[in-house]
């Protein structure tokens, strides 16, 4: 359930944000690595209260990974339509899960030692 939900994101986020690319050419990539990951449940809970309690912070995450990566302007078109255009969103995506996981887990443990 969690991959058709970080699909869903990334559909919405993309043709929210970047119109001009073209999600549906790399959504079977994007769930084949997704699944590829192999998360564990620990991990696919996490991913899920991240899209169900902040997905807000977690599009805006990857959205500056994306500005801060993808070319401003007419670039950013010819960028999105070329295959490693696809790739690199892509890989920023998996890259913003990762972060947000690895935040979650930071902020347990950073709880459980100050006594929160």
């Amino acid at each position: 359930m969690y991959i058709e939900d970080l699909i869903t994101t990334f559909k919405n986020i993309t043709k929210d944000n970047y119109p001009e690319l073209n999600t549906e050419v790399f959504l079977n990539e994007l769930k084949l690595i997704l699944e590829k990951k192999k998360y564990d449940l620990q991990d696919q809970t996490i991913i899920e209260r991240i899209l169900s309690e902040d997905a807000e912070s977690f599009s805006e995450s990857f959205s500056d990974l994306l500005n801060v990566t993808v070319p401003d302007g007419e670039k950013r078109t010819t960028y999105f339509t070329n295959d490693n255009g696809g790739n690199t969103v892509i890989d920023l995506y998996i890259k913003s899960i990762e972060q947000s996981i690895d935040y979650f887990y930071n902020d347990i443990i950073s709880k459980q030692f100050s006594g929160k």
